[in-house]
C-alpha cells in the first residue's frame, strides 16, 4: 500500500464501508480534473454516458494478463453484471496509449494492479479496491446520494456544511447559506443537504453521530479527507460558524495538511489531524 499514491480524483482514498468516510492513508489528495478536460476515448465516453443515465461506472484497471488479473476480472464481471440496472462497467488497460488520459485523470499509473474503481453519477469515486476484492465490496460502493455528494466535495478539497433537515423545511441553516455566499469562503465551502427521512441516508448519518429521527435540524462540518470537526444547530449564524471554525484552526502550522482557505502563521503547531477551518481574511 505504500506505493499506492493515487490522486484524489481516484479517491479510493475515501473507502466507504458502511458509509464511513475513512481515507486510505497512502492516497494523495489533489484537485479533481473534470471529465470534460480529458481527451475523448471509449472509456471517457462510457463515463459520460453513465453520468447522463444517472448510473455508476465501475472501472477495472489492469496492466497485464496474469492469474490475479483474470481472477479479479471474473469477480468484477459477474458482480457488475448483477448491478446492470444501476451501473455500467468497463475494462481499462493502463498501458494502452488510448487510455492515457483516463489513467492520468485518476492517477493510477503506479497503483497496484488490478484495481477496481466505482464512480458515482456526480463524478465522486466511492470506492477503490486494489489487487484483491470480493463481490460484496463492489456492491458496497453504491452509496446514498448524500454520501456521494459529500465525497465529491471532499475530493474537490472543499469544506462541507452537511445540513440535515427534512426537505420541506426551507428556513433552516441561514448561517451556512451566508457563509457560502461570502466571497472569502465561497470557493472553499459547499452545502450538502440531506433529508433524514430518506432511509438510504440513515447509515451515513449514524456514522457521523447524527440521529436520523431527531426533529431539530443539525449541521455537521467536515474537512478533507472526511473528518467531522464541528456540529451546529440549524439557526446558527455565519458569525458563530466562522468563530468556532477559526478557533479550531488556531493551532495550525504552515506545513500542516489544512482545509481550504486556511492561512497559518509562522511558528504555529499543526491542528489536530491537520484539519483546519477557513481563516478570516
Amino acid at each position: 500500500m505504500k506505493r499506492m499514491k493515487l490522486h484524489v480524483r481516484m479517491l479510493a482514498a475515501l473507502t466507504i464501508a458502511g458509509c464511513s468516510l475513512a481515507p486510505i492513508a497512502s492516497l494523495k489528495a489533489q484537485q479533481v480534473t473534470p471529465p470534460q478536460a480529458v481527451a475523448a476515448s471509449p472509456a471517457v465516453a462510457a463515463m459520460q454516458k453513465a453520468a447522463q443515465d444517472g448510473k455508476y461506472l465501475f472501472i477495472y484497471f489492469w496492466k497485464q494478463e496474469d492469474r490475479q488479473t483474470e481472477s479479479m476480472q471474473t469477480v468484477f464481471q459477474q458482480t457488475t453484471k448483477e448491478m446492470a440496472e444501476v451501473a455500467d462497467a468497463i475494462r481499462v488497460q493502463i498501458t494502452d496509449p488510448d487510455n492515457a488520459a483516463l489513467v492520468k485523470q485518476f492517477g493510477v499509473d503506479r497503483a497496484p494492479m488490478p484495481l477496481a474503481l466505482a464512480v458515482a453519477p456526480n463524478g465522486a469515486v466511492t470506492r477503490g479496491l486494489p489487487v484483491s476484492f470480493e463481490a460484496q465490496q463492489l456492491r458496497d460502493a453504491i452509496v446514498s446520494p448524500g454520501t456521494a455528494a459529500t465525497l465529491k466535495a471532499m475530493q474537490d478539497r472543499k469544506l462541507v456544511l452537511l445540513c440535515v433537515q427534512p426537505a420541506a423545511d426551507a428556513t433552516a441553516f441561514p448561517g451556512a447559506l451566508e457563509l457560502t455566499r461570502d466571497q472569502r469562503f465561497a470557493a472553499s465551502t459547499q452545502i450538502v443537504n440531506i433529508d433524514p427521512t430518506e432511509a438510504s441516508e440513515h447509515s451515513f448519518l449514524k456514522s457521523l453521530g447524527v440521529e436520523p429521527s431527531a426533529s431539530d435540524g443539525t449541521m455537521v462540518v467536515l474537512t478533507p479527507p472526511g473528518q467531522a470537526v464541528a456540529t451546529f444547530a440549524k439557526h446558527a449564524s455565519k458569525e458563530q460558524i466562522v468563530e468556532k471554525l477559526t478557533a479550531l484552526s488556531s493551532a495550525c502550522c504552515p506545513d500542516g495538511q489544512c482545509g481550504p482557505g486556511v492561512q497559518c502563521a509562522p511558528g504555529q503547531q499543526c491542528c489536530p489531524g491537520g484539519n483546519c477551518a477557513p481563516a478570516q481574511k
